[in-house]
């Protein structure tokens, strides 16, 4: 953007700020309207959880700002791991600067929706609760959001926000996949706003900068395959969606978004997207996905959708599959769980 361009955007802040100036930003206000109220993730990576009792203690890094999904993997033996996925204690994970709403709060919580994250669970998105501590009622980021350029980071699993343009001074590791509003460039870095903490930069060989989502090219299933396999040995964890660490479904929906498509949070519901074109296993292209559940193989049943992977070629798969391993490229399994595949471009 121009500097006339980006103070251009800036006025169109402020009159949207002027204009809000009478909704208070207290986060108790949230509770006084019936309709859902806009929130931003303030932290690299909020794992949404199903109530605000599911967090154990061994849960404690991932309930701060600034959060440690590291320290939380590591913390966690495999079986606390399993537990993730056995007790349903975790739904998902919003990325930094994600917009949410907000139902309703329930003392240092929040009860929202994800709409970035379709599920037949909510029509307005991926339903849970997020420590209040991670969100931010931010009207002046929320209408950069809106309207004006974003980058998203997809070159890498991570990548750092910078406090100075020449890139010296880092200030938070966000995951791939994140977008945030863009204000003006150089031809090293990307000046962004961020929700609670202004304006930063980014690497620009990290990011791609759009206009509007659908400037996003359309990919090639081997542009899917090439951003997939950057998160090969990165750690499996129930619910995920970053570069921190992720699950199945995760993997292949981020594969998916970063490139402009949507598809639903999980295995299932990815199954029955009517986008989905059935393909024989004689005719898998890389970028198709392929489908495990323990109920048969038709019609989709969404609670027996068990795993997804994605084709890589040459008989081989890109999959993060449990908590026994990272996210690996393997041969493609064939068996009696085999659901089937679908082809989404």
């Amino acid at each position: 953007m121009t500097g006339a361009a980006t103070r251009a955007v800036l006025a169109g802040v402020l009159s949207t700020v002027l204009a809000a100036a009478s909704v208070t930003a207290d986060p108790a206000h949230l509770s006084a309207s019936p309709a859902p109220r806009s929130a931003y993730v303030a932290v690299s990576v909020a794992t949404v959880w199903t109530t605000p009792q599911s967090p154990r203690p061994v849960d404690r890094r991932a309930l701060t700002n600034p959060v440690d999904i590291r320290g939380w993997l590591s913390d966690m033996t495999l079986d606390q791991q399993e537990a993730l996925t056995g007790d349903n204690l975790n739904q998902t994970q919003a990325l930094f600067g994600d917009r949410v709403l907000v139902v309703r709060e329930q003392g240092d919580w929040d009860e929202v929706v994800v709409p970035g994250q379709p599920t037949p669970k909510d029509s307005q998105g991926y339903p849970g609760w997020i420590p209040k501590a991670q969100l931010t009622i931010d009207v002046s980021y929320g209408a950069l959001k809106d309207h004006a350029p974003f980058a998203v980071a997809d070159r890498g699993v991570t990548t750092w926000l910078y406090r100075d343009s020449a890139l010296s001074h880092r200030d938070l590791e966000i995951s791939t996949n994140t977008r945030l509003p863009v204000l003006t460039r150089t031809d090293k870095a990307v000046q962004v706003f961020a929700p609670d903490r202004g304006l930063e930069w980014l690497d620009a060989e990290t990011v791609s900068v759009y206009e509007k989502p659908t400037d996003i090219p359309h990919p090639t299933g081997v542009d899917l395959v090439r951003y997939a396999a950057t998160f090969v040995g990165i750690p499996y964890v129930w619910g995920g969606v970053s570069g921190f660490g992720i699950d199945c479904s995760g993997l292949t929906a981020a594969a998916y978004q970063v490139h402009g498509i949507t598809l639903p949070r999980d295995a299932g519901p990815q199954a029955a997207d009517r986008r989905g074109r059935p393909i024989d296993k004689s005719a898998l292209q890389p970028g198709d996905l392929l489908f495990y559940s323990h109920g048969g193989k038709d019609p989709v049943n969404p609670d027996d959708m068990y795993h997804v992977a994605m084709y890589s070629g040459n008989g081989e798969m890109i999959e993060a599959f449990d908590k026994s391993a990272p996210v690996r490229i393997t041969p493609v399994r064939l068996d009696e769980d085999y659901w089937g595949a679908r082809r989404y471009l």
